[in-house]
């Protein structure tokens, strides 16, 4: 694998493209993509893939792409997001996205552009890779000046709400925080147990807390974290070892950077649980 490294002009932003200061000086280090691209290797999709993101790089333009890894604790997958909140550029579209795409991936549902959406985002997987077609989009709509929001599953013959999310800072704002993640169908707040496993303090010196409410589980997101604790997350979440092992071995070339993460959580009622699992973790950079 070929290790791609910063260049003059990089700029750095986090997974809502909010753009921050590098936390090291950044000259000669990685780019955080390094680590999408090892973790397609390890799933057998590098080559596949790599069409599909050269041409969004080419048509939205370096650092404008977010890209997500994702696990269930099987099998790797990954999401694409573009953002456009101020309808500024016609590319950063679902009308634009499926053209920048169509060599490589049919872009199945069709959305009017009149929806105030402010960002489009796309699953990658081996099955999508396979039949070069994208049978779903996810849709983000913002909310108050407090950022709460929502998502919708866009199909050809459907839509429906995905999930609601409300960003906070993780310190004054910790009572809404709590609040908000003890309102939960899903988990039982009344066993300690779970809101160390939910807020862990390995992520919670963090700049932002993001609570989402999904149809089935919820999730927790948390942006601004260092590469230590990027670490922590995938051996704690049981990400493929080989992941982990490149992660620490060029710890040193990723300080520079913020990474952000995420977990989605329900109850595990199987025996000798701790009363909850996280189903779906992930982590995020720019491409």
């Amino acid at each position: 694998m070929t290790l791609r490294r910063t260049q003059p002009g990089d700029r750095y932003f986090d997974y809502c493209l909010q753009p921050y200061r590098p936390r090291r000086p950044p000259e000669g280090k990685l780019r955080a993509d390094n680590l999408l691209f090892r973790s397609l290797e390890l799933a057998g999709l590098r080559a596949e893939a790599q069409p599909v993101l050269d041409a969004l790089v080419e048509g939205l333009g370096r650092d404008m792409v977010v890209w997500g890894a994702k696990h269930d604790g099987e099998r790797l997958f990954w999401e694409l997001y573009v953002y456009d909140p101020q309808k500024e550029d016609p590319r950063a579209t679902v009308t634009g996205l499926t053209e920048i795409l169509a060599p490589h991936l049919r872009i199945v549902p069709e959305v009017r552009e009149t929806v105030p959406y402010m960002m489009v985002s796309f699953d990658l997987d081996a099955e999508i890779l396979a039949r070069r077609e994208v049978p779903e989009l996810n849709l983000y709509l913002t909310g108050t000046d407090a950022h709460e929001g929502r998502s919708y599953v866009v199909r050809e013959d459907r839509r429906e709400l995905a999930n609601t999310y409300r960003f906070l800072r993780p310190k004054p704002e910790i009572d809404t925080v709590l609040g908000l993640l003890k309102s939960s169908l899903f988990l039982d707040y009344t066993d300690p147990r779970v809101l160390a496993d939910v807020m862990p303090p390995e992520l919670f010196a963090c700049k932002r807390v993001c609570v989402a409410k999904k149809r089935i589980r919820d999730g927790v997101y948390y942006s601004g974290v260092d590469v230590d604790a990027l670490l922590w997350f995938l051996e704690r979440r049981g990400w493929p070892a080989a992941l982990i092992e490149f992660t620490r071995t060029h710890a040193a070339e990723l300080d520079h950077l913020y990474f952000d993460v995420g977990l989605d959580f329900e109850p595990d009622l199987s025996s000798n649980s701790d009363g909850v699992r996280a189903t779906k973790t992930s982590f995020y950079g720019t491409l």
